[in-house]
């Protein structure tokens, strides 16, 4: 790690918001998730936010939401490969709003 990061990092946790920080980096990291494991389709997904450890993602249909809770553990998997100080452990999805 570099030294600037390393001072920001610690001035992140000094503040208690580090986690926070890495948990909304794992709502970056959603739609590269979401490609790997549900496919170029998945696009139509979004990371919204994220409540405690769980990441809230917007889905179109109850078909998507049902796809997600199928699939939870494998998204899981791979959004702690891709942000590991996340914490998140768990993905509710909420209907996209029109």
């Amino acid at each position: 790690m570099k030294p600037v990061s390393r001072a920001v990092d610690r001035l992140l946790r000094g503040l208690g918001i580090a986690t926070e920080v890495d948990r909304a980096g794992a709502m970056d990291r959603w739609a590269e998730v979401a490609r790997a494991v549900l496919g170029d389709d998945a696009i139509v997904t979004r990371a919204v936010a994220v409540d405690g450890a769980t990441l809230i993602v917007a889905v179109p249909t109850s078909a998507w939401a049902a796809e997600i809770r199928l699939r939870q553990a494998a998204l899981l998997d791979r959004l702690r490969a891709a942000a590991p100080k996340s914490d998140i452990r768990a993905i509710r999805t909420t209907p996209t709003a029109h």
